[in-house]
């Protein structure tokens, strides 16, 4: 494991030095864990006594352990091409590092062109910063996505996770918390605080996502309680302990890969629209024969305030039903939201259910 790096502090090699962090941390090891965290190191000067499985000189490949003296400093009047010690210097386990740092071969957040150039409310999961973005500097505009996106979507969040405080426990659970975040972007971990009730932690995609949760959330209402949204220190959740929620659910839950993920492809992220609570859902994919009379009884069984109003749109599918749900107030459609997003609804002619999925809609009433 590599626990840290120094470079030598001449200016060429502190410039690279800082390229090298401003790449490097956040970035996944592995698709969604071992992400890396990077900072300056106090001593100026890194020691190496001998190349081995835990510590290597790639300056001086030939370095073994008896060509340190006995308080372990390099003893140069050896000379290290008549070592019968001499290791060969192994290959890159990564191989070699890429002609330029943050370019669009570096790995650390590639977008498949393949997809076309991406929505401006839309941005992978990138293993550490964007591509064109630096710690103080434009934080959204590489060369492949044109001009970038407008104001409302540049990211200043450092972390992709958030903070949630104003949680009502015995109300809310991992599940529902994603059922509204997702909304605005992917949901990859969620993890309740046991040292403070009513507080979670939620991995989002990337940071852009956050900025998007943050602007549209915060100090919005949910089961009676204000909710106070901002960014974390973290940088990944990590799982830990988890213990029993006040329903019985787990205090953390991973849903990366989760096919309720709306912002996996450029294709689904351009599907969304991005927008405030609202007292009037939008829902589809529910199954065909959906009425006024099934949406209350759905409400019944998950103990919600049944809507005010139901809107069927007519025409769009013969295989599932959409429409508008409309209650009477805010705070109403946000538990709604919470609690029937991606509720299965029951397939009349096939073993499959239906997942219905709801969001905010522009529209100001279900009429």
């Amino acid at each position: 494991m590599i626990s840290r790096i120094v470079y030598k502090t001449r200016c060429v090699y502190y410039e690279l030095a800082q390229r090298a962090k401003a790449s490097l941390n956040g970035a996944d090891i592995y698709s969604g864990c071992c992400t890396l965290k990077i900072e300056y190191a106090k001593p100026t000067r890194l020691n190496v006594f001998k190349n081995d499985q835990d510590t290597w000189d790639y300056t001086n490949p030939s370095l073994s352990g008896q060509d340190a003296d006995s308080d372990g400093n390099w003893n140069s009047s050896q000379d290290p091409t008549t070592n019968p010690n001499k290791r060969q210097r192994q290959p890159a386990l990564l191989g070699d590092h890429p002609p330029e740092y943050g370019g669009p071969q570096s790995g650390y957040g590639h977008y498949d062109e393949t997809y076309g150039p991406p929505p401006p409310h839309y941005e992978g999961r990138r293993m550490g910063p964007p591509l064109g973005r630096t710690r103080g500097g434009p934080r959204y505009g590489g060369p492949q996505y044109g001009h970038g996106p407008p104001p409302e979507y540049a990211a200043q969040a450092d972390s992709p996770v958030i903070m949630v405080y104003g949680l009502d426990p015995f109300k809310i659970n991992a599940e529902r918390i994603f059922n509204i975040f997702c909304l605005y972007g992917n949901v990859e971990r969620v993890k309740f605080m046991k040292s403070k009730p009513g507080a979670a932690m939620v991995e989002m995609g990337d940071c852009y996502a956050v900025e998007r949760a943050i602007s549209h959330l915060n100090h919005t209402m949910l089961f009676g309680q204000k909710l106070n949204i901002c960014v974390s220190k973290q940088q990944a959740i990590i799982p830990g302990q988890s213990y029993q929620l006040e329903d019985g659910s787990t205090s953390f839950k991973d849903f990366h890969g989760s096919r309720n993920n709306r912002f996996s492809t450029a294709e689904q992220a351009a599907k969304n629209r991005i927008q405030r609570p609202s007292n009037v859902l939008h829902f589809f994919n529910g199954q065909p024969d959906s009425s006024v009379e099934i949406f209350n009884q759905i409400c019944e069984e998950l103990a919600i305030k049944p809507p005010n109003s139901v809107k069927l749109f007519t025409g769009k599918s013969e295989r599932s039903a959409s429409g508008l749900l409309e209650w009477e107030t805010i705070n109403d459609a946000m538990e709604a939201l919470s609690v029937m997003n991606h509720y299965q609804m029951k397939n009349p002619t096939g073993p499959y259910p239906f997942t219905l999925k709801l969001c905010f809609s522009t529209a100001q009433n279900a009429n």
